[in-house]
């Protein structure tokens, strides 16, 4: 270390080893400053031999070290170490963390002890908030670990936690007890939860999370992260519930992950599981979740070979059906899967188009009663040649399929034996001729030049007979198909402008699509599947017919932050609207707002039995009435034919320098939580987190 220097007003030397300094005293030594009005120094002998300079500086101490500042009373230091002991104190230690202690001991240049301490990261002249503690261990741009805290929200007494640890880091990752969340709920009485972060390294962290609700029970949860190089990225969370008083444990997992294995071998895992319907009921807050009906699991092997695309994967899906107190289920499990396809590929002198795919599989098919397996065998090659002009496409395809079940139904049930299915198909899209006209509207607002392009498209297919359909386990649509010659056409409307781009450029910008279409079965039978309509093709009676509904879809989309679209399917047999539904969405930095009307009713020839089975209106909004200060947010999801207002929610979160404050309404009814008025509310403080409701929720503040 390079020697001392030392100015001051006055300067003694009191003995050989003994020196005094007083006035404006002003020592530098290495990249530290000291500032007193007086200081003495010693020379010293090391027990293990060796000497060391020491210091005691006396009267408006101030050290001063990089972004350090700390002042005080007295300071006590070896200038070799800079190891020392400060007292009564005030300032700064590691960058946006203010302290106020009774001592400190500066153990080296990364670790302060601290003796009843006061922290805060409120630059204010009264700290909106801070906490104190009887002891602290301080790690520069690390962590601080204080015992016997006591969180204060201006002067006002807050919280006492036992043991804590603050994060000081830059990027907020380090380990320590997450801020607590409170809560109180009609069906659940009141809440109060917390958890602890494990910032493990820059990819990995844990959080460890307890609930407890006073009349529902204990949750236990579990949070594990990782993000390494793209695609390599994973969250699996868990959660263990404890219902009181009956003791019963219930469970909800919601697994999902990518990562890349050796040998360009890309994994998969999804799981979105709980342990009971009642229970997903109860514990989450988010309607689509508390009211979804599936578990599922899933692990997934993929790798590319040239043009290949190999798959290994396996899968369960339990779909659940409550009738009354029975449940019943519906069980699809692929166990496993492999399957192999290739990617379009067209070869350059002939123009033709070969792709395929082939799969063979174990699957499993059953219900809450009994599940029954067997194997499925496909092939489907495919060969097109396809012709293309400005106003004109046509693209012509032959296709050849053969499966093999391994099982045959007997009585709705897959036991009987093996059966094959070959079936020829022959396809024909054409999409044009296509005609177009263009208008200038000079001075328009929005436009100075619009395009209108019309045209229609056509797709003819011819399927082979599928012969014992009837005896074909119905696992998915792959074992639905069946023969038929039929024709779809439709009309498509495209409306363009010229408007600038993101390059600041005028470029064409489509924002106005209408597609109305329709099927004709030339050929047709009681039990055609179609998947472009939410039911076969029938007239009064229910016989057969050939012509299917009318769909019309409508997309407007004026700007890429405005959006809205109006879908409609209407039967001809029937004069009668099946269904519609209109959807909008706004998003803009300071406001958002999502909208959606969707209604279905069953189709009868008389008007009086056309009864609505489907009539929903849900919405959310987010506004923030001052940037960086006041956000208000809300959603509510109301069931016309029930008239009930399934759920309603509120949301105000105000931020000021240092803190974050966040109070929430919900209120639910349906299901288990029939008028249930839940109410929550967090604080979050500078440099440290808050976590909210755990289950399916985002967290009200963040980590």
């Amino acid at each position: 270390m390079e020697e001392p220097c030392l100015s001051a007003g006055s300067q003694e030397q009191l003995s050989k080893s003994h020196s005094r300094a007083a006035g404006f005293v002003d020592l530098r030594f290495g990249d530290s400053r000291i500032q007193a009005d007086t200081l003495e120094m010693f020379a010293r002998t090391r027990e293990k031999g060796g000497t060391y300079s020491e210091i005691v500086a006396e009267g408006n101490v101030v050290f001063l070290r990089g972004e350090e500042r700390l002042a005080g009373d007295k300071l006590t230091m070896d200038l070799s170490s800079t190891a020392g002991v400060f007292e009564n104190v005030i300032g700064f230690i590691s960058p946006g963390v203010f302290v106020e202690a009774r001592k400190v001991h500066r153990k080296d240049a990364q670790t302060y002890r601290i003796e009843g301490g006061k922290f805060t990261s409120c630059a204010q002249p009264t700290p909106r908030w801070s906490f104190s503690a009887s002891s602290a261990t301080l790690k520069v741009d690390d962590r601080i670990v204080a015992k016997n805290v006591l969180f204060k929200v201006k002067q006002v007494p807050a919280l006492y936690i036992p043991i804590f640890a603050y994060p000081i880091q830059e990027d907020q990752r380090s380990t320590g007890i997450l801020f607590p969340h409170f809560g109180y709920s009609e069906a659940r009485g009141f809440n109060v939860g917390t958890g602890f972060f494990w910032a493990m390294g820059r990819s990995f962290d844990q959080t460890f999370y307890v609930d407890h609700y006073t009349d529902f029970g204990q949750g236990f949860g579990h949070e594990f992260r990782y993000a390494l190089r793209s695609p390599s990225a994973g969250t699996f969370r868990s959660y263990l519930f404890r219902v009181e008083p009956s003791g019963q444990r219930e469970y909800d997992l919601n697994w999902a992950a990518t990562q890349n294995l050796p040998g360009k071998v890309v994994a998969k895992v999804n799981v979105a599981a709980s342990s009971d319907l009642l229970f997903q009921e109860f514990i989450q807050d988010s309607l689509d979740l508390a009211l979804r009906r599936t578990r599922s699991a899933s692990l997934n092997l993929q790798r590319t070979i040239a043009r290949h695309n190999v798959r290994l994967f396996a899968d369960s899906m339990e779909t659940f059906f409550p009738q009354g107190d029975v449940v019943n289920k519906r069980v699809n499990r692929h166990l496993p899967t492999f399957r192999v396809n290739l990617t379009p590929t067209k070869e350059r002198r002939t123009g033709i188009v070969l792709a395929y795919e082939a799969a063979a599989e174990n699957l499993m098919l059953g219900n809450q009663d009994r599940v029954d397996g067997y194997g499925r065998l496909d092939v489907y090659p495919r060969v097109s040649r396809p012709f293309s002009k400005a106003f004109l496409q046509v693209s012509p395809e032959v296709a050849l399929r053969f499966t093999r079940w391994g099982a045959s139904l007997v009585d709705d049930v897959p036991v009987g034996d093996p059966l094959d299915r070959r079936y020829l198909e022959g396809r024909m899209e054409v999409r044009g001729p296509t005609f177009s006209r263009v208008f200038n509207a000079p001075g328009n607002f929005y436009s100075e030049r619009f395009k209108h392009v019309i045209g229609p498209e056509f797709t003819w297919t011819y399927r082979s007979a599928v012969d014992d359909f009837f005896f074909i386990p119905k696992y998915d649509g792959h074992d639905q198909v069946l023969g038929t010659n039929q024709l779809s056409y439709a009309l498509v409307q495209r409306f363009y402008a010229k408007r600038k781009g993101g390059s600041g450029k005028l470029e064409p910008y489509e924002f106005l699509t209408w597609r109305l279409a329709q099927t004709y079965y030339v050929q047709i039978r009681a039990s055609e599947f179609d998947p472009n309509f939410s039911s076969s093709a029938y007239g009064p009676g229910g016989v057969p017919d050939h012509n299917s509904p009318l769909l019309s879809r409508l997309d407007f989309r004026p700007t890429p932050r405005i959006a809205s679209s109006f879908h409609l399917e209407y039967d001809i047999n029937f004069n009668q609207l099946r269904s519609m539904s209109v959807n909008a969405n706004v998003d803009y930095p300071r406001a958002g707002f999502t909208g959606n009307w969707s209604r279905a009713s069953r189709v009868a020839l008389r008007p009086e039995n056309r009864v609505r089975t489907r009539d929903t209106l849900r919405g959310s909004a987010r506004f923030k009435a001052l940037p960086n200060r006041l956000a208000l947010e809300g959603s509510a999801d109301y069931d016309i034919l029930a008239k009930t207002l399934r759920q309603v929610s509120g949301r105000v979160r105000y931020d000021i320098q240092c803190c974050g404050f966040l109070a929430e309404a919900i209120r639910s009814d349906f299901g288990v939580r029939e008028d249930d008025l839940q109410l929550r509310f967090a604080i979050e403080l500078a440099n440290l987190g808050s976590i909210g409701n755990f289950m399916g929720q985002d967290a009200l503040l963040g980590r």
